[in-house]
């Protein structure tokens, strides 16, 4: 094996730590560790056999996490591989993960080129016997363990001295580490059902007649505040909603998650940015409501995925996964009638029904009908940054086409004919190539602006402002309040009445007693991070903007 193959092997294995020291937010001497110090390791390595191919083939895991990493940097820009990435590995359906794969040719080419060759060579040689020069490693084996102790000290000393922590700054240990998190995380995620079995709310309902109420949540799937009409987005894209009477509007609401996983249990429980897992051992609202007296429903338009969004769904009295009986994506409309069945079961009941949608997740001309198409051109080939006016139309139809389902279900409200509300929020938004750094997609360890705001809906009934018109009047008066999806869950057991312990007024948007507090995003290590610590300037400027 000639030393040019050994100095390729050594250059494709640091290759994404050569990436990193130019995309990550370190000091000069943190971004020197982290090139030189896995280096070392790697240089040592390499030296250990005569049979190069073969260690290169043993070290797939690392090629592995390398490419990951590359991908993600394609998609995101910055980042390690954080612990929610390795969870949607496991809690994002395999159709998303294909549409997602399908549209992302640039990255995966990137991946085959850099890696596949490396495997194959490294193959070859190893099937061959095609051995490196024993002296030649003989050679670099001795100032390879120098560098590689001298570089463990000095890491050692950084992680000592300076905020650098290895476990989060040096890839691939912080790849590692995360992983491990993620396991954990996942066990307990599976033991949640046992942990959580002897909860209770101790729940009662505050409104003293016997009178029917409907409280409804429906939540959305990736859609972001800017593209909507009532949020003063330049299109039609609320049509419908624009002419819907007794609509709030919160112009001033954020997500405090970017991934899915965790925004849609912050909406359903407890949990919240800081104090996100109280969720590992609470019941959510569905057990809330059904001990206040409501019957409760779970319509989902979404896969099962054996994570919290499916046990949260299913403590409700009547859980139906669209999904279980058609596997392959449909339409949301398909929501309506399921609805229109239960209301109509329930008439002259306390019910309260969450919907989850599937929205406006990419590939976005799979979630409306072509017939619904209201902006053309919407074909795209792959996501990239020079599609990003049809990408921009698909969107709009998603948005658009949620509009059409939100005036659907405000119309079976309306025909129930009693006093009923509904929220509308989504779990988080999306990047669509908005501004100079071109970023993509959602669920990155550091969020944008455009992945953390979000609509935030409520409608009621004739019947409800009636009977609760200072509930209604406390809405309106908190419409611009500074708000996140951790109000949710509060201002649902205000409006149905429900009254527990566990309510916080100060969260609940219908309650006078709503306070102002900080913004928060929970993080990937389900840790409270402020916007300061997470977002970037050009994302603080563009809140300013808004506000």
């Amino acid at each position: 094996m000639k030393k040019a193959t050994y100095l390729f092997f050594l250059l494709v294995l640091i290759l994404p730590n050569l990436v990193l020291a130019f995309t990550e937010s370190l000091s000069w001497v943190g971004r020197l560790v982290g090139v030189v110090a896995p280096l070392a390791a790697y240089w040592l390595v390499l030296t250990l056999s005569r049979k190069v191919g073969r260690t290169v083939i043993l070290l797939f895991p690392l090629l592995f996490l390398g490419a990951f990493q590359m991908v993600l940097i394609y998609l995101y820009g910055r980042g390690p591989i954080a612990v929610d990435m390795w969870l949607n590995l496991v809690t994002t359906n395999s159709g998303e993960v294909g549409e997602l794969l399908s549209q992302l040719l640039p990255a995966i080419v990137w991946v085959v080129v850099i890696y596949i060759p490396t495997l194959t060579l490294a193959a070859v040689l190893w099937r061959r016997r095609r051995w490196a020069d024993a002296t030649f490693l003989h050679r670099q084996r001795r100032p390879a363990l120098a560098a590689t102790a001298a570089m463990a000290m000095v890491t050692a000393s950084l992680a000592l001295f300076t905020p650098y922590a290895p476990t989060a700054d040096l890839f691939p240990l912080n790849a590692v580490c995360n992983f491990v998190l993620a396991l954990g995380r996942q066990q307990a995620s599976a033991n949640y059902k046992q942990a959580s079995s002897a909860f209770r709310y101790d729940a009662h309902c505050t409104f003293a007649d016997r009178e029917p109420e409907t409280v409804v949540l429906v939540i959305g799937e990736t859609s972001r505040a800017d593209n909507w009409q009532l949020y003063g987005y330049r299109r039609p894209t609320n049509p419908l909603l624009s002419k819907a009477k007794g609509l709030t509007v919160f112009t001033n609401y954020m997500s405090q998650s970017n991934t899915t996983h965790k925004s849609v249990p912050i909406l359903l429980s407890l949990a919240e940015a800081d104090n996100y897992d109280i969720l590992y051992r609470t019941k959510g609202i569905m057990q809330a409501f059904r001990e206040a007296g409501y019957h409760t429903v779970f319509l989902s338009n979404q896969q099962r995925n054996h994570s919290f969004i499916d046990y949260l769904g299913e403590q409700a009295d009547d859980c139906l996964f669209l999904r279980d009986r058609h596997p392959d994506p449909i339409d949301d409309t398909a929501l309506l009638a399921p609805l229109q069945e239960r209301l109509a079961a329930h008439r002259g009941e306390r019910l309260f029904v969450v919907v989850h949608t599937y929205g406006s997740h990419f590939s976005y001309v799979d979630r409306y009908p072509q017939a619904a198409r209201a902006f053309a051109p919407d074909h795209y080939e792959g996501a990239k940054r020079t599609y990003r006016p049809q990408l921009i139309n698909a969107y709009d139809n998603t948005i658009r086409h949620t509009d059409l389902l939100l005036s659907r279900v405000l119309a079976a409200l309306e025909g129930q004919g009693g006093s009923a509300a509904m929220i509308y929020t989504s779990d988080h938004g999306e990047d669509i190539f908005d501004d100079r750094r071109h970023l993509f997609l959602h669920a990155s360890p550091f969020p944008s602006y455009w992945q953390l705001h979000v609509p935030l809906v409520v409608w009621t009934s004739d019947a409800y402002r009636q009977r609760h018109a200072d509930l209604v009047a406390t809405l309106e008066a908190n419409r611009h309040r500074a708000a996140e999806s951790n109000s949710v869950f509060h201002t649902l057991l205000t409006l149905g009445g429900v009254a527990t312990r566990y309510r916080k007024d100060a969260l609940s948007l219908a309650s006078r007693a709503y306070a102002n507090h900080p913004r928060l995003f929970v993080d990937d290590h389900n840790q409270p991070r402020t916007y300061d610590a997470c977002l970037q300037p050009i994302d603080m400027e563009k809140m300013r903007t808004k506000e």
